[in-house]
């Protein structure tokens, strides 16, 4: 295990495997670094492969007690603070969900050499569904835990419907998972929370990046449908779009040799 702790006393945990160009992991809400461990095994005998917990996430630490909002903007200046301090001078960027979102802020590094952007969405979050997040966080901070009929709606967003259905071994772990967060994490992942669900419209920055981006999207992802995705390809003059078959939210580990696939051939036209 690595840590990096930054001049504002924010300690991050990270993982580095593999040498050669860097590329750099930014996971889901209410995941971790290890959620990336498909594409690491994949890519670490070409790559350096460094996946990053996001404050609250896995091994890194929480924010300051008063803290209620942690912004996509403050989350992405944490993220290429890390990378200043593990000295990387070249990168390229693979987010999935909150890990996409800091698309806009990533794209203004010089560092970064391509952009690849899965499950995700710079638009502001429709208000209906908006308004229901704030209400379960809301509840999950007044609690400081996630019950179990919370935890029996949140899980199967993540995932496809056949995988909900069968209740594989992937769902059980992230179900439980949920159910045994530390309290001392919950009220970080809910600042986290709050910062993703009331993100600004970034979207029309999307149309000044010029780094090779490729956005990915699984084919039954439930609170970003691959036609989100779609609406952001179009806006990016350099860029891909690809829908990950029979896949849901966490499309990486429902269908990593897809996603696998898909990354290899998009790095390999990036050069």
């Amino acid at each position: 295990m690595n840590y990096i702790t930054l001049k504002n006393n924010k300690k991050f945990a990270y993982m580095s495997e593999g040498e050669g160009e860097v590329l750099v992991f930014i996971h889901s809400f209410l995941w971790d670094k290890e959620m990336w461990r498909p594409q690491i095994d994949f890519f670490k005998d070409n790559f350096k492969c460094i996946s990053i917990d996001l404050l609250g996430h896995g091994d890194s630490s929480n924010l300051s007690e008063n803290a209620e909002v942690y912004s996509i903007k403050e989350m992405s200046k944490d993220v290429i603070e890390v990378l200043k301090e593990l000295g990387i001078n070249k990168y390229h960027y693979i987010g999935l969900s909150v890990g996409g979102m800091l698309a806009s802020y990533i794209a203004e590094d010089k560092r970064a050499q391509s952009m690849t952007i899965m499950d995700s969405y710079l638009g502001k979050e429709p208000l209906e569904a908006k308004e229901g997040y704030f209400q379960l966080l809301n509840s999950i901070k007044k609690l400081q835990f996630i019950p179990e009929p919370m935890v029996d709606i949140i899980t199967p967003m993540f995932f496809s419907p056949e995988t909900t259905q069968k209740k594989t071994e992937l769902y059980l772990n992230f179900y439980n998972h949920l159910l045994n967060l530390p309290k001392e994490k919950i009220d970080t992942i809910v600042a986290t929370g709050f910062g993703i669900f009331g993100r600004d419209d970034v979207l029309e920055k999307l149309k000044k990046i010029t780094i090779p981006t490729l956005y990915l999207s699984g084919e039954f992802d439930i609170p970003r449908p691959a036609r989100e995705s779609k609406e952001m390809s179009n806006l990016t003059e350099n860029s891909k779009f690809g829908v990950i078959k029979g896949a849901g939210h966490i499309s990486n580990l429902e269908n990593p040799e897809s996603v696998n696939n898909c990354i290899k051939e998009f790095l390999n036209t990036v050069g």
